[in-house]
């Protein structure tokens, strides 16, 4: 069992020690600053300066917040200059260390990666002026960015004349030309590209899968339905795929949703819901704690068992975004992204709480999440408040946490010793 275990421990190393690998992960630590700032700006944006959410409520500072409208217009621009363009910062860093690895300009590569992504976001609008498709240059379209980054890289690799002999102070305009033919071919294939997506008039995000099983109303109202949807959700959001707020809109909008709230209305009880177990009343509140991967459980098990120093710093910049559902920063900074370490817990734990909650409904212990919860609810209060303050949820969710974080151990743990492991392995290569 042992020696198994050793085997598995070694093939893992290999599989991280991948050169695309290695290219995605170093692309995700360019990113994780400018991720983690949108991350805290998206916060306060919803958190402190929306008038509907729930601080300025409580507090009633919506008035004052109307007089000083140009404070939200900052972190609106902040959030959007960061977070908002990561996929286009995603093919700029991963044509940069591509090109890098063949000996090739990578200054060019990456400016050639970005504006090459830039071109394919571009929507032609009816009056003749020209967009950028956003949902294509926030989390959902890391993906894409890092594969148009990587195309691109490979594309100076061979079209490209090298640069190992070359010193950087050489003249700039002689290393332009080594790469001038294969920025020119990738900025046409980029044209050919954009142009027949807006012809199409297609997304080429799988953000719109999930949009479209909004259509299947009669399957909202089943628990193997909500199982399904967070399973996709999950693996979608672990490739870099989809942003997930989609997915919380699509369980608040749903037609489950709806029929629960207007009972209870009827009613003046959220007790006996035609639909307990819906999308709606069970993933946003006792799922996705902390965001998709229920990643708050994955925060507090760093901070508990990783001996890594820059794990421990980046699950410290990251609680508070996670603590109110904002989880880029920890998905980029740790990273799961694609990282093949994390990917049963991050399926596993939003399983198992959806479990744990479906149970306690179905066992009559708590009534199921009905009323709409404010935006900039903390995680960890929005079945309370969904419940019209049931303190059985409050258990519920306690223990969620917990199973989470200890799911995700044995996984940190992990990290650990392959953080030691991978350095041995390294050294003695050398």
């Amino acid at each position: 069992m042992w020696v198994r275990r050793e085997q598995i421990i070694r093939k893992i190393i290999r599989l991280q020690q991948n050169e695309l690998y290695q290219l995605v992960q170093k692309s995700l630590n360019l990113l994780f600053p400018f991720v983690l700032i949108g991350s805290i700006s998206q916060l306060i944006q919803i958190t402190m300066l929306n008038r509907n959410s729930l601080l300025p409520t409580i507090f009633g500072f919506s008035s004052w917040l109307s007089r000083y409208r140009f404070i939200e217009i900052i972190f609106d621009h902040l959030t959007s200059l960061t977070l908002g363009i990561v996929a286009a910062l995603a093919a700029f860093s991963m044509a940069h260390y591509t090109a890098k690895r063949y000996q090739r300009d990578e200054k060019l590569a990456s400016i050639t990666g970005l504006i090459a992504y830039l071109i394919l976001t571009v929507r032609y609008t009816n009056n003749g002026e020209l967009a950028f498709g956003q949902d294509m240059l926030g989390m959902g379209g890391l993906f894409l960015g890092f594969l148009v980054g990587y195309l691109v890289g490979l594309s100076f690799k061979h079209l490209a004349n090298s640069q190992q002999d070359k010193s950087s102070s050489e003249v700039t305009w002689n290393r332009a030309l080594d790469s001038l033919r294969a920025i020119i071919i990738v900025l046409v294939v980029a044209i050919c590209f954009s142009i027949l997506l807006n012809w199409l008039a297609i997304s080429v995000l799988p953000d719109q899968v999930i949009l479209r099983l909004q259509s299947l109303k009669a399957n909202q109202t089943s628990l193997l339905f909500s199982v399904a949807i967070v399973i996709l959700a999950g693996i979608m959001t672990f490739f870099g795929l989809t942003s997930m707020p989609i997915l919380a809109h699509f369980g608040r909008n749903g037609v489950a949703m709806t029929a629960n709230l207007n009972y209870a209305l009827i009613h003046h009880t959220i007790w006996g819901v035609p639909y307990p177990f819906s999308l709606g009343t069970l993933y946003e509140s006792f799922g996705a704690i902390g965001g998709t991967g229920s990643t708050l459980s994955l925060v507090i098990a760093i901070f508990l068992f990783s001996n890594q120093r820059d794990q421990q710093l980046i699950g410290r910049w990251s609680l508070l975004p996670v603590l109110f559902n904002f989880n880029s920063a920890i998905l980029v900074g740790v990273p799961v992204l694609g990282n093949s370490l994390y990917i049963i817990p991050f399926l596993l734990v939003p399983l198992v709480n959806v479990g744990i909650a479906a149970s306690a409904i179905a066992l009559h212990l708590m009534p199921a999440v009905v009323y709409q919860v404010p935006l900039g609810t903390p995680s960890l209060l929005q079945a309370l408040i969904g419940t019209n303050g049931n303190w059985v949820t409050l258990l519920v969710m306690a223990l969620n946490v917990g199973i989470g974080v200890w799911l995700y151990r044995p996984f940190v743990k992990l990290s650990n010793r392959l953080n030691i492991q991978g350095d041995d392995l390294d050294a003695t290569e050398r």
